[in-house]
């Protein structure tokens, strides 16, 4: 699991995929920018996308509110750079920051609750927390290690 203590969801909206039957099938996909401590986070996120499906948990820090989406896929992502002001007036430092720019999708349900969820956390800074997919009714790695 890798954790990102400040990311942010730029937007999201709903669309539609074939899947290989031909079948239309709903999506959300959620645009968002986590900010990157060190490389260990990119090489995580390069994994994560490269295995395909995995579950991503948006916690609110303020509220402490999460919601997870059980199987998520991460598309291929940017790293950039921003400039950061730390402090005011002319005490000001400016430090460069880098962040991951990226797409994540998963399935949408036919009512759209997993929209109405994510409104209160959208354009607000929540952690997120990447790991790798379950199967539904299996248990997690820690569990089985016990």
């Amino acid at each position: 699991m890798m954790t990102f203590e400040n990311t942010v969801i730029k937007k999201y909206w709903p669309a539609e995929d074939k899947n290989s039957d031909g079948e239309i099938m709903p999506q959300l996909h959620i645009q968002c920018e986590a900010e990157l401590d060190n490389s260990l986070q990119v090489g995580h996120l390069f994994t994560s996308m490269v295995k395909g499906l995995v579950q991503i948990t948006f916690t609110h820090q303020d509220t402490g509110e999460s919601l997870t989406l059980p199987a998520a896929t991460v598309k291929p992502f940017n790293v950039k750079q921003k400039k950061i002001k730390i402090g005011k007036g002319e005490d000001a430092a400016v430090v460069m920051a880098e962040y991951a720019q990226m797409t994540i999708v998963t399935k949408l349900d036919e009512e759209g609750e997993l929209m109405k969820a994510l409104y209160p956390i959208f354009n607000r800074q929540v952690i997120m927390e990447v790991e790798d997919f379950q199967q539904p009714g299996q248990p997690s790695q820690e569990e089985a290690a016990m």
